[in-house]
């Protein structure tokens, strides 16, 4: 799985890219403590606020969020498909 975090505009770059690296790994710690998942099954990136999910003036919270996404198939066939 990719666990993505993401930040809302405030603040500078750097420190919003940092802080979204800590919020995916964050998410990873706690599906790995919590729900067993392996972390050789976790891919942590954080995007800072490159992708918000809200564009417009107001309510910017909505960009303060993580994701995970699964990146590979969950079951495979006997042959490997």
């Amino acid at each position: 799985f990719l666990i993505e975090g993401h930040t809302d505009t405030v603040g500078s770059d750097a420190a919003n890219l940092a802080l979204s690296d800590r919020r995916a790994e964050s998410v990873a710690l706690a599906l790995t403590e919590y729900f067993e998942v392996p972390p050789e099954n976790l891919v942590v990136q954080g995007y800072g606020e490159q992708d918000p999910q809200i564009r417009r003036e107001g309510d910017i919270r909505e960009n303060r969020r993580a994701a995970v996404r699964q990146i590979t198939s969950l079951l495979q066939t006997a042959d490997g498909r």
